[in-house]
């Protein structure tokens, strides 16, 4: 059994009825639109006709009292200002609360499944933040996803609290101590696939961009990743190797959990430039610069290399990263 908990923000309009406007649906249409879909797609999606999401929409301009969506005679739609600010504004609060939530869940799930009476083989996988991992494990209820840094993960494995991390690391010495410290504690490592890493940037490169060096300039704002993460390790690397100091990075403290949330304050501009993946930037649409390919990762235990359900997941990422921009399955 898995339950998930997904955030919903509403707004109660202030008539006789104490109507509730549901501002998460809004921002799923406009998301839809900015991704290049027209809104009779989105209607179709979910299953109603067009005059109905034409009027949500207009519901939602009428009680906010803005424009979220721009019409454009013979061009189809544009989001306004004010539609993107809730776009980035939903994502920012599933972001913060999808962890607690997911918590919740799990909690409420395994307390459910015990009353039941039903048993489940689970597997703790502990992994550094992917996005096409995190779109896979979803169709896996036997694995429990928990993202964290790639050094975090692999203490979790090594202290036999989960069954398989997922790591990565683009400096090809860095791999064999890696590989041999597991080896001494009785596990085993596979390479899952390569991503391409660089510098996320705002569409068009305002404030032009062009290398790590460009990172001490003193008007560009950086957001970084939490510490023990394997993307704030290769910064670091690439600064060390150009020579500069972390303290005159502005920004280099400002730290966020996935690459999806890097991106997300790039484009609510709270930063100019961070470090992660192509896909996320094509995903963004954001500027990217390439900087190092990496591999990604699979640490666990010699028994579990055959096990037919890790073995499917394995294979579902594989096959997903073969046919998505930035990514390379290795076999």
């Amino acid at each position: 059994m898995k339950l998930v908990i997904q955030p919903t923000l509403l707004l109660k309009t202030p008539n006789y009825h104490q109507h509730t406007l549901d501002l998460t649906h809004i921002g799923n249409l406009l998301r839809s639109v900015d991704q290049g879909r027209t809104l009779a797609a989105a209607a179709k999606d979910l299953n109603v006709s067009y005059r109905t999401v034409w009027n949500e929409l207009q519901e939602a301009e009428q009680e906010l009292g803005c424009r979220l969506l721009e019409r454009i005679k013979g061009h189809g739609s544009k989001i306004t200002p004010a539609g993107q600010l809730l776009i980035h504004s939903l994502e920012r609060l599933d972001l913060q609360l999808s962890g607690e939530a997911q918590r919740l869940a799990t909690d409420i799930s395994e307390k459910l499944s015990n009353h039941l009476n039903k048993t489940f083989d689970r597997y703790i996988f502990c992994s550094s933040n992917d996005p096409l991992i995190e779109q896979i494990h979803s169709k896996f209820d036997e694995i429990e996803y928990k993202t964290m840094g790639s050094g975090h993960a692999l203490d979790r494995l090594m202290e036999n609290k989960a069954t398989v991390a997922g790591f990565h690391v683009s400096d090809p010495g860095e791999i064999k101590a890696i590989e041999e410290h597991l080896r001494r504690a009785g596990l085993i490592t596979i390479p899952l696939m390569q991503r391409v890493q660089g510098l996320l940037l705002a569409r068009g490169n305002p404030l032009k961009i062009h290398s790590i060096r460009d990172l001490a300039r003193p008007e560009v704002r950086m957001i970084n990743r939490q510490k023990g993460a394997g993307t704030r390790l290769l910064l670091d690397r690439l600064l060390e190797r150009e020579g500069l100091k972390t303290k005159l990075i502005k920004g280099y403290g400002h730290e966020e959990f996935t690459h999806s949330a890097v991106a997300t304050s790039i484009l609510a501009e709270q930063a100019d430039v961070g470090v992660g993946l192509q896909y996320i930037a094509k995903e963004y649409k954001l500027h990217f610069i390439p900087l190092e390919t990496e591999t990604f990762y699979l640490a666990m235990k010699p028994e579990f290399r055959r096990n037919k359900t890790l073995t499917a997941f394995v294979k579902a990422i594989q096959n997903r990263s073969n046919k998505t921009p930035g990514y390379k399955a290795v076999k």
